[in-house]
């Protein structure tokens, strides 16, 4: 993969609660470019696709904890979505040396919110000691994005680019959503249309 096409990984997780020791229950990343157009067909590319569901088990076993309210809201998301808790899983160490992989000679990882995806997986990576892919300054931050999108495009700050691909709440499914959804404000912050 050309780190110099695409130098940006979108990362998104599923876990089971909200803290910075949450258990880890999937990992979703892309690789992407913010300055590209990617559409429906082009973010589906399982060359620039990362999926790993994790043994919890495991995580639990080295301290790692769940939140009663998070489990709660899992009983109220959808059949499709809980599927992963039940799917075959894979050892979380290796898992993340996949994802290390995976992130070879990218300059930035994005999470959706400063303190879940990026600051969880950084501190999942220390459970396991073993090194991040990139340097803290390379952590960056979608929502801060939106926050921006909202205030220099005159949006409400509940309204967002309405792009969806898949089920909420697959970490894939997410991170291919969310890369459509940056691309979308990073254009209209630039000045130009979708396309273009």
């Amino acid at each position: 993969m050309d780190d110099r096409v695409y130098g940006d990984v979108m990362l998104d997780i599923e876990t089971l609660g909200t803290g910075i020791h949450s258990l880890v229950v999937s990992i979703g990343a892309v690789r992407f470019r913010l300055d590209s157009t990617d559409d429906l067909d082009t973010i589906r590319d399982d060359a620039r696709s990362f999926y790993a569901v994790l043994d919890t088990e495991d995580q639990r076993y080295r301290g790692r904890v769940d939140d009663p309210d998070t489990l709660a809201w899992w009983t109220k998301q959808s059949d499709e979505a809980r599927q992963v808790l039940t799917d075959p899983s894979e050892d979380t160490a290796g898992a993340l040396e996949r994802f290390s992989e995976f992130c070879r000679g990218v300059k930035r990882i994005w999470g959706n919110g400063n303190t879940f995806d990026n600051a969880i997986i950084r501190d999942l990576y220390k459970t396991y000691e073993q090194d991040y892919p990139v340097d803290f300054w390379a952590d960056l931050d979608m929502r801060t994005l939106k926050y921006l999108w909202n205030k220099l495009t005159n949006w409400r700050s509940k309204n967002e680019p309405k792009i969806r691909i898949g089920e909420h709440h697959n970490a894939l499914d997410d991170a291919r959503s969310q890369v459509l959804q940056i691309q979308q404000m990073y254009r209209e912050l630039k000045g130009t249309k979708y396309g273009a």
